[in-house]
């Protein structure tokens, strides 16, 4: 008797990797018992669905030349669902389930068997004939053991024997009818979509992670158990026990260093489904920069040690798994997967679910029934407020909870978020949040045109003296931040740190901040100081900002004082550089909150009054940005609407062209990359890339050229632009010289 393999390296059984993913699925079932409300009879169906996904492997042709084989092994698997003892109507949501678990309908339509006066199709034909010469191993080895996998997974006081196979089963292989099923998804899509995405998301779930060599998904312990060991309950604050007794979506709002993500947790907590094993909802911790990203994936790990527990997803996570020493290939293709049950992550990760892109239904089964925490929300744009305002709703629908969190959070933008879905709120009382004073306001007119002796005339240089910390001087553009730093450095020693530096030196950049901070007089930074590292400056001199945008940076000064009540001065000056029209649009909230914080000038800015400034900031443009978010938000629904399961997203491609940056190398490292490429060393490479945005990339483009991939799996773009390690990528095209 000729075997069947559904896997090649290593060699595994049909049989052995179906019961794998049959036990993922079991886990599933186990853990996520929303879904049969969702959709009645989910797990029966998708059990049937994995038993009988891969049986079409059993191909002669398949069998010998696997991946070139040219035929798709779906396409054999899915006439066994008409031995299945079901509806019609259940029979197709399987078959559909089947066919679809590599590759879409519009992708296979092309290739579906369609008889014409029962004349063709002669390469169905010929596959199936290859299918049948393992007739007797379909029967006596796979088929024999349905019974068992049946008792096995369903119990052996449930069992439904669904499966029957009759004696004409060979005959019967040739004569189904694929136009007739595509006919019934497009009539009965609508009413089926939750079904549909449902079907399909386990079936790749179960069948992706057997492929990984697992065969459960893991669970999270008790938070409040992890917790304790950190923080006692006894001393938890006011809002954080309120947190933990919330039930349903929460809005929350509370000072910089009050504890708002030990809150998260434990609402999480409180709102998390669990079983005997742990906690079965995945949560989803939301933040908008990939440095706070990291720096939170690091403090979850501090409370859940185990990294397959804790995930990271962001366009270079792989980079930052790999540079943590964690082991980056596994776990980076496991955090993709309804696996990991805490994932700290961008919110573009999450909108995958909801524009179709790549295997949207099993990220969409994942959200169904989580919990997502969305941190520091007021730092989006509009377009990204509005389509995260659009998911708010979906995710109602997936009886998913979510919490919405900030120091900052504008009335307008509450207001948008209230009126999106049912939020209870809390709030810190002001007696409570006046215990979080830090800050003393200075404004200063003028701009950072002579930078040196303003440091010197307001003696922050004798601050930076006394304290052994470095004073920020933060700054809204690269290219003032570049100008800035070399005017400090002709007397002082100054660190910069802005976006335009490669992965690697950024990297190092960070470590020598958290590890020789009292090394340096002055950092010099952009607006990536404002989620960066937890770190506590002497004082801060900054350009104008949104208040809210300086309130974070204020944040970075005196992070510990609220201990001992301590306040410390900041600097805000009244005039800043011309490109901050362009960075800040509409401007006029950066004047309003020069206006507001000038009646605070030498005064102590208190906790308790921040959101009512902040709300009176955006005051004037408050209109303006409604009706834009509100665009955005039914624009991002229509889009939602039009995404069809186990189709191809029509607007995958808008998605990636809306989100998706560059990234480049500095020309002077070409040839490096290139060594690394002959090398295989990939993730080498990243070291070497900076973050490019859109508008950089259009105004420079002459200075762009594509380098060859070797192989590399995509073209790598090469900025011909000055490249210091010190100052990071310039707009000054690259002089002649040795490229390293």
């Amino acid at each position: 008797m000729k075997l069947c393999y559904a896997k090649f390296n290593p060699h595994q059984y049909l049989e052995c990797h179906t019961l794998d993913a049959i036990n993922v699925l079991k886990s599933i079932k186990n853990s996520f018992p929303w879904l049969e409300e969702l959709s009645p009879g989910i797990f029966e169906r998708s059990f049937y669905a994995v038993l009988l996904h891969d049986i079409g492997k059993c191909a002669s042709g398949f069998q010998k030349k696997k991946n070139k084989w040219g035929y798709r092994h779906e396409i054999l698997s899915v006439p066994f669902v008409q031995f299945l003892d079901f509806s019609e109507r259940e029979r197709n949501l399987i078959a559909l389930a089947i066919l679809t678990h590599h590759k879409t309908l519009d992708e296979l339509e092309e290739i579906l068997p369609v008889r014409i006066d029962n004349i063709g199709p002669l390469e169905f034909d010929e596959k199936l004939d290859e299918l049948l010469e393992r007739a007797e191993y379909i029967e006596k080895t796979f088929i024999s053991r349905i019974p068992n996998i049946e008792a096995y997974y369903f119990g052996t006081t449930k069992l439904p024997k669904r499966f029957n196979l009759p004696p004409d089963w060979k005959e019967r292989l040739r004569d189904f009818d694929f136009q007739k099923l595509t006919e019934w998804y497009e009539n009965n899509l609508e009413a089926e979509r939750g079904t549909l995405t449902f079907m399909r998301g386990l079936l790749n779930a179960s069948d992706h992670l057997a492929s990984a060599g697992e065969t459960e998904i893991l669970l999270l312990p008790d938070i409040v158990e992890r917790l304790e060991l950190k923080i006692p309950m006894r001393k938890l604050r006011p809002l954080q026990v309120a947190a933990s007794n919330s039930e349903g979506n929460l809005l929350l709002r509370a000072p910089t260093g009050y504890g708002k993500t030990e809150a998260a947790l434990l609402w999480a907590n409180r709102n998390a489904f669990r079983n005997k094993e742990g906690i079965t909802s995945r949560i989803f911790y939301v933040l908008p920069y990939k440095a706070s990203i990291n720096a939170m994936h690091q403090r979850m790990m501090d409370i859940f040690s185990d990294p397959s527990l804790v995930g990271v997803l962001h366009s270079s996570a792989s980079f930052y798994l790999y540079t943590s020493a964690l082991e980056y290939k596994r776990l980076s293709s496991l955090y993709h997967k309804i696996y990991t049950p805490l994932k700290v992550t961008t919110p573009f990760q999450l909108m995958k679910a909801f524009f179709g892109v790549g295997f949207h239904e099993m990220l969409k089964t994942e959200l169904s029934g989580s919990l997502i925490i969305f941190d520091e929300i007021h730092a989006y744009e509009p377009n990204v407020l509005g389509i995260i305002l659009a998911m708010l709703k979906e995710l109602e629908g997936l009886k998913a909870k979510t919490m919405v969190m900030t120091a900052t959070l504008p009335d307008f933008l509450e207001e948008l978020i209230t009126d999106t879905a049912d939020f209870r709120e809390l709030k810190t009382s002001a007696e409570e949040a006046d215990k979080f004073t830090r800050h003393r306001v200075h404004v200063i007119d003028g701009g950072m045109e002579s930078v040196g002796e303003l440091i010197a005339d307001l003696g922050i240089h004798k601050k930076v003296e006394e304290t052994s910390r470095p004073g920020l001087v933060a700054c809204n553009s690269v290219d003032q931040a570049v100008r800035v730093y070399k005017e400090l450095s002709e007397d002082y020693r100054v660190l910069l740190l802005h976006s335009r530096f490669t992965y690697g030196d950024r990297e190092t950049k960070e470590k020598l901040l958290l590890e020789k901070m009292s090394e340096y007089d002055f950092v010099v930074a952009t607006q990536v100081v404002e989620v960066s590292l937890d770190l506590s400056f002497s004082t801060i001199l900054t350009e104008p900002a949104p208040l809210d945008a300086l309130i974070q940076r204020f944040g970075r000064v005196n992070r510990q004082g609220w201990k001992e009540g301590r306040i410390e001065d900041v600097y805000v000056l009244t005039k800043g550089a011309d490109a901050d029209r362009k960075i800040y649009n509409p401007y006029d909230v950066v004047e309003e909150s020069l206006k507001i914080l000038q009646d605070f000038d030498g005064k102590e800015l208190r906790e308790s009054l921040i959101p009512e400034l902040v709300s009176e900031a955006y005051a004037p443009v408050s209109d303006e940005l409604v009706e834009k978010v509100r665009d955005y938000q039914n624009t991002a629904q229509d889009v939602f609407n039009n995404v069809k399961p186990m189709r191809t997203g029509e607007d995958e491609q808008k998605f990636y062209q809306m989100f998706n940056g560059l990234e480049a190398v500095p020309g002077v490292y070409q040839g490096r990359v290139s060594e690394l490429l002959d090398k295989k060393m990939g993730m080498e490479l990243y070291r070497y890339l900076i973050p490019i945005p859109m508008w950089f990339y259009h105004a420079e483009r002459k200075n762009f050229h594509r380098l060859s991939d070797k192989g590399y799996g995509k073209y790598i773009l090469v900025a011909e632009l000055e490249y210091d390690p010190n100052k990071g990528l310039q707009r000054v095209p690259l002089s002649e010289g040795d490229i390293i």
